[in-house]
């Protein structure tokens, strides 16, 4: 059955000779109905019913679909989690390299589609893992990582870009980034202990085919939605993209005019990376896309240290690094708990002071998580005893998970439709770079340098009150 979005788009395409036809700029008519269409329904939508988390999810079942692909994708991950050093490299470099071609196809090609095979690619990625673990093939473990990883970054871009397309109303869609964030808050304070549970109590073998079954599960669930998702049309008056939902005819997505077509080459894809870097150089609000980054500088290090913090004892109160491994899996469980925790209460009391309709509101939450980070990585340093740490822990993970929803509203309000993909994914690429850069200055600091977890923990306070000054020079003198 079709939606009526989906009706609406056909409906416009009917008199012309292609439903291509309807891209064209002569079609002012067409495309100023597809406009009003889409103010009224948010108008409707808006004097309706109150903005909440129930009708957005009772109304928007489309959204509900991609909400739980995301959930069984996050709930995925603890499963197949590696303990190696050098595998932090492998799963965050591939991220920083390849995101760029997830975002030039999120904004080439049916985006729902795109996720659709690449959670193919990963179930069978998946099940790689149990072969390499079979042979016990350091190596291949390696390559299973690294591939897993590079669907990984093409996926996310798409993922991101989704949103806006499932959800045009500026409300509901600061309540749909929210809620996604949430569910992964939840995974990661449920997922990580279930992850080591099921690999306790099944098996290695068992946790790896478990992870490759998540993935044809969220492929299930984006199967489900129902439309077709390629990034064209304008940007509406109410500063989000206009939704055109293609029709049944138009199967074969390309790059160029309707006149000559062109299928999506390299030289293509490098002209569009190209063109996605001088888009976000034109506008005043592209530095957005290091907010997310400079976060990452902070908050990357921050499983290096738990471990670290979980390895102190649970009733310490010396300032000095007192190493008792005694119980610390459990520490390091409650710890994830701890981070689990801040990651979903920060988002939500954030929630009631920020209007979308109001960009200075979300920037000063932004500022408000880089202040979280500080407050936190301070108390890490100077505050001693374990359920300290929980605590201070938590305010550091709520500024992590603030940073994160916000900066992505930012730029998903500003930012055109078919430009979206290519802008978050150097979003997310900036992110997991700065992730591993910090994640390795962590590691060699405290193995090397011989610095203790405090003396990490307030270096990374005085790095967030750093960028806080400098973002918030930066807000106060770009008015958007």
């Amino acid at each position: 059955m079709k939606t009526k979005t989906r009706k609406n788009a056909e409906r416009l395409s009917q008199n012309e000779e292609t439903p291509l036809k309807c891209l064209e700029p002569k079609c002012n008519d067409q495309d100023d109905e597809t406009k009003l269409l889409s103010v009224q329904r948010n108008e409707v939508t808006d004097a309706a019913m109150e903005i909440s988390y129930r009708e957005l999810w009772r109304n928007h079942a489309e959204y509900r679909w991609y909400l739980m692909s995301s959930l069984v994708t996050d709930a995925g991950e603890p499963c197949q989690e590696p303990s190696i050093s050098i595998l932090v490299a492998l799963r965050l470099v591939p991220n920083a390299l390849f995101s760029n071609i997830g975002g030039v196809l999120a904004d080439s090609y049916d985006r729902r589609n795109i996720m659709l095979i690449l959670d193919f690619v990963g179930a069978f990625i998946a099940l790689f893992f149990l072969l390499a673990y079979q042979f016990k093939s350091i190596p291949a473990l390696y390559a299973a990582t690294f591939c897993q990883m590079t669907v990984a970054a093409i996926y996310e871009p798409c993922r991101s870009a989704l949103v806006p397309m499932l959800i045009t109303n500026e409300g509901y869609l600061k309540k749909a980034l929210t809620l996604t964030g949430l569910t992964w808050s939840v995974m990661a304070s449920v997922g990580a202990s279930t992850g080591g549970l099921a690999t306790e109590s099944l098996g290695i073998d068992a946790c790896f085919a478990i992870d490759s079954l998540t993935y044809l599960l969220s492929a299930g669930f984006i199967w489900k939605i129902r439309g077709k998702y390629a990034a064209v049309g304008e940007k509406s008056d109410d500063g989000l993209a206009t939704l055109v939902i293609l029709s049944e005819e138009t199967s074969l997505p390309f790059i160029g005019t309707d006149d000559n077509p062109q299928l999506l080459s390299l030289n293509g894809m490098a002209n569009m990376m190209m063109n996605g870097f001088s888009y976000l150089r034109s506008k005043p609000w592209g530095a957005f896309v290091f907010l997310k980054g400079c976060a990452a500088l902070i908050y990357g290090a921050a499983d290096v240290l738990n471990v670290a913090f979980s390895e102190m004892g649970s009733s310490s109160n010396s300032p000095t690094r007192d190493v008792n491994l005694e119980g610390s899996s459990e520490r390091l469980g409650i710890l994830f708990a701890s981070v689990g925790a801040g990651c979903f209460l920060g988002p939500i009391l954030v929630e009631l002071f920020t209007d979308m309709e109001n960009p200075s509101s979300l920037e000063g939450a932004c500022l408000l998580s880089y202040l979280l980070m500080a407050f936190g990585c301070w108390g890490l340093a100077q505050i001693h005893g374990f359920l300290s740490i929980c605590c201070f822990t938590a305010i550091r993970a709520s500024g992590s998970s603030v940073i994160w929803i916000y900066s992505s509203l930012l730029l998903q309000k500003f930012c055109e439709n078919n430009m979206l993909g290519r802008v978050m994914a150097v979003d997310y690429a900036l992110a997991t770079l700065s992730e591993a850069i910090s994640a390795m200055c962590g590691g060699l600091l405290q193995d090397k340098a011989g610095w203790s977890p405090e003396t990490v923990s307030y270096t990374m306070s005085i790095v967030a009150l750093s960028t806080l000054v400098l973002w918030a020079k930066y807000f106060f003198g770009v008015r958007l």
